[in-house]
């Protein structure tokens, strides 16, 4: 709310496990892979978890960023679709992660849910945030001016730091060094689409060829 006295508490993603590092019990620790599973028997009765298809959970719930809405929308897909068919559609995952039930418009799609965030932002946050779409793999403040600055009005930090504070884009701080940022991949794919329709995408690249 930007009020005096605020303070912010970080929310992440839930946790994912790391590639086959658990055993299906193990697994339902995990709080992305139990949500999953919860959802998967409201559409499947008599899912279970097990050695034959833990991998797959967990591979899921990790290509979806421990995103709630995300793996909810997935895991009701179990009506339809096995396990290994849901994991082979998510390089569509926009297409693929939506339902018919009743819910609010913003959480009937994972495109609608981002779609609703980004009618949120003002036109130069709108232009930065698909900017951004180009780092792969985080970036650092002094990249992130050299490559996507050229703001028609709002500096890059005040953009950048209104990104932050809905959601959009991530702060990993390492104790005294410089912070670096990113999006879940999600978000980038997402925010990929914003740029390859902007036109902007090639003379991105190019610069983001240059700077590194």
């Amino acid at each position: 709310l930007h009020l005096s006295g605020e303070h912010e508490l970080a929310v992440p993603p839930l946790a994912m496990p790391a590639p086959r590092a658990d055993s299906p019990d193990a697994l339902h620790t995990y709080p992305a892979v139990a949500l999953f599973v919860a959802r998967a028997q409201a559409a499947l009765p008599g899912f279970a978890l097990h050695a034959g298809n833990a991998q797959a959970v967990a591979q899921i719930c990790r290509r979806l960023d421990g995103m709630p809405l995300a793996i909810e929308l997935a895991a009701a897909r179990m009506s339809l679709l096995s396990i290994g068919q849901i994991a082979q559609r998510l390089d569509d995952r926009f297409l693929l992660l939506s339902t018919s039930r009743q819910a609010e418009p913003r959480h009937q799609s994972l495109r609608l849910a981002l779609d609703w965030s980004h009618d949120l932002l003002s036109a130069d946050e709108r232009a930065l945030f698909a900017r951004l779409a180009v780092f792969a793999g985080g970036w650092s403040i002094e990249a992130l001016e050299q490559i996507c600055g050229d703001a028609p009005s709002q500096p890059s930090l005040d953009r950048l730091e209104q990104l932050v504070a809905k959601s959009l884009v991530t702060i990993e701080r390492r104790g005294e060094l410089p912070a670096r940022f990113g999006m879940l991949e999600t978000v980038r794919e997402y925010a990929r689409e914003k740029l390859d329709a902007s036109g902007e995408a090639d003379a991105l690249r190019e610069r983001h060829l240059r700077y590194y």
